[in-house]
C-alpha cells in the first residue's frame, strides 16, 4: 500500500524511466545465445530478478555495498541460476563481446514524460536513483527527461548502490526530506522494491513481465507507468474521505 501525502516520487532510471531498443536485459539473452549458451528471454530476465534479490540478501547481511561489489557478486550469481557450467568470468568475458555487436537506441519509457508533466504539476519533487554508469544525467537529457528531475544520483559518482540504504538516504538528505515522505519506483525488485522498503519508503514495482516476486513481501505493483497516476489520485481520494 502507498501512503498518501507524499512530497517527493523517485524513480530508478533504466527500464522505469527510459530503455533501450532492444532493452538491456534482452540485449544481454541475445548476447548470451550468441556466446553459445541457448537462453530464453524470459528464462533471462527471471534469473536476473532473482539474481538482484540474492544480491539484496548479501547486501542485509554485509550492511552496506560498493558498486565493485556489485558488480563482482552478479554473475557468479546469475550463472548460478541459468545453470551455467564453467568460470562464470570467462562466460561474461564471451557475452560482452557479443554484446558490443549488438546496436541500440534509447528513449523515454511509454508514459514517462506525461507522468513528469502531471506530477511536476501537482508539485511532487521528482528523482532519479539509478545503478548506472556515472552518465544518468546524459542518459536523461538524451531522452528528455533531465528538466524534470530536482536531483538525479548515480551508484558510479556516488560510491554505493541499492539496494544500499545510503543511495536512498543520500537523495532524501539532499531534499530535506525523511523516508515516509517520499515513494520509489523501479523496476528490480531487490534493488529497487526491497532497498527501498528497506530505507523506510514506499515503493511501487514496476513489473512490466508481471513476474512472482522472489519473496512474501506484499508490495503494490504496476504494469505501466500510465497506472501509477491512477494509485496516487486513488490513495488521495482514500485519505480524504477517511
Amino acid at each position: 500500500m502507498v501512503r498518501s501525502s507524499k512530497r517527493a516520487i523517485f524513480f530508478d532510471f533504466g527500464d522505469t524511466m527510459a530503455s533501450t531498443k532492444p532493452s538491456y536485459l534482452i540485449r544481454v539473452a541475445i548476447a548470451m545465445r550468441a556466446a553459445g549458451y541457448p537462453i530464453s528471454d524470459g528464462d533471462f530476465e527471471l534469473a536476473y530478478v532473482k539474481t538482484d534479490y540474492k544480491i539484496y540478501k548479501k547486501y542485509k547481511t554485509k550492511g552496506e555495498m560498493t558498486p565493485q561489489e556489485y558488480g563482482e557478486w552478479f554473475f557468479p550469481i546469475l550463472c548460478r541460476y541459468l545453470s551455467l557450467d564453467g568460470d562464470p568470468y570467462a562466460i561474461r568475458a564471451k557475452m560482452r563481446m557479443e554484446l558490443k555487436e549488438i546496436k541500440f537506441s534509447r528513449t523515454a519509457l511509454p508514459g514517462a514524460i506525461n507522468l513528469l508533466e502531471v506530477l511536476k504539476e501537482k508539485g511532487f519533487i521528482l528523482g532519479i536513483i539509478s545503478n548506472n554508469d556515472g552518465k544518468t544525467q546524459e542518459k536523461c537529457e538524451e531522452v528528455g527527461i533531465r528538466k524534470y528531475f530536482d536531483i538525479i544520483a548515480d551508484s558510479t559518482n556516488l560510491g554505493f548502490i541499492k539496494p544500499d540504504s545510503r543511495m536512498f538516504h543520500f537523495v532524501l538528505a539532499k531534499l530535506n526530506l525523511s523516508p515516509s515522505e517520499a515513494i520509489h519506483v523501479g523496476d528490480l525488485y531487490g534493488s529497487d522494491v526491497m532497498g527501498g522498503l528497506n530505507a523506510g519508503l514506499d515503493v511501487l514495482w514496476l513489473n512490466k513481465s508481471e513476474i512472482d516476486g522472489p519473496d512474501e513481501t506484499q508490495v503494490t505493483s504496476v504494469k505501466n507507468l500510465s497506472e501509477i497516476q491512477t494509485i496516487l489520485d486513488t490513495e488521495k481520494a482514500g485519505s480524504e474521505h477517511a
